[in-house]
């Protein structure tokens, strides 16, 4: 892709952010209509509305563009596709949290090149484009530098015995605290996200296969300092399910993917 042709998307991104953003707002006033998806977790016609909404406007600007997210929008044949969560954190917007984010992303042949993420209840813009570092607001944003030991912050869930999350279990969150560090419960994964690229939290482990929830986080944080890989340490693509990711930085990262192996959820 071009450079001029990534300045495009770049401002598509930013743009669909804003219009995302004035959805949230739009429908927070409302009394909340829920539906249930084959998961059980719950989808609004706020979602519905954003990602309608992208994948019209991805259609009428970028006709090669696919479109892989969260809601009836799977493509996975294209090798450029807008990943995307229309809000991350529906749990979070439905209860009137600020934790609920828009999430999107350009992936090129499941390589992450350009990401945003919005807070719309803080008008919080974070972008990142490949090679050309991480900000908020257009302002410049780093990884912390704390190490393991030393009162690194792993953040999880806001569930605390949340199934799936291995820094939920009792062993793992001993580990965690008697090893000099602290854990705080936090809902959101993309929340979560970019207080570890902003240097406010540390880690956090993601035990699930959605691409969608992790490809923006993916970007902004490296292009912050930070590390994001699958469950074993490893890279991965971003336009089909994933092994969960590790979110994180040098100072934490390989003693989370540790916690990823040894302290899996295994219960019912």
């Amino acid at each position: 892709m071009s450079e001029d042709e990534l300045k495009k998307c770049a401002e598509f991104a930013r743009e669909m952010a804003a219009e995302a953003g004035t959805i949230m707002h739009k429908y927070s006033e409302m009394d909340q209509q829920v539906e249930r998806k084959g998961d059980n977790s719950p989808v609004t016609i706020a979602d519905k509305s954003i990602n309608s909404l992208l994948i019209e406007k991805v259609k009428a600007t970028f006709p090669d563009h696919g479109v892989l997210g969260e809601e009836e929008s799977h493509e996975t044949d294209r090798d450029v596709l807008w990943v995307c969560d229309p809000i991350d954190g529906t749990v979070s917007f439905i209860l009137h949290s600020p934790h609920s984010m828009f999430s999107l992303a350009l992936a090129i042949k499941g390589e992450v090149v350009l990401a945003v993420t919005y807070n719309p209840w803080t008008d919080e813009l974070f972008e990142a484009q490949k090679g050309k570092g991480a900000t908020k607001n257009s302002k410049p944003i780093h990884v912390s530098d704390r190490v393991w030991g030393d009162g690194a912050l792993i953040v999880s869930t806001s569930d605390p015995i949340h199934k799936g999350y291995p820094t939920d279990t009792p062993e793992a969150m001993l580990k965690i605290r008697s090893e000099g560090n602290r854990l705080f419960h936090l809902a959101g994964c993309v929340f979560k996200g970019m207080m570890i690229a902003q240097g406010h939290a540390d880690g956090y482990i993601f035990p699930y296969d959605t691409a969608h929830d992790i490809a923006a986080v993916k970007l902004i944080v490296e292009e912050a300092g930070g590390s994001v890989t699958n469950l074993a340490g490893e890279e991965q693509r971003y336009d089909r399910k994933i092994n969960g990711a590790i979110v994180s930085h040098k100072g934490v990262h390989d003693q989370l993917r540790e916690i990823a192996a040894d302290y899996a959820y295994s219960g019912d």
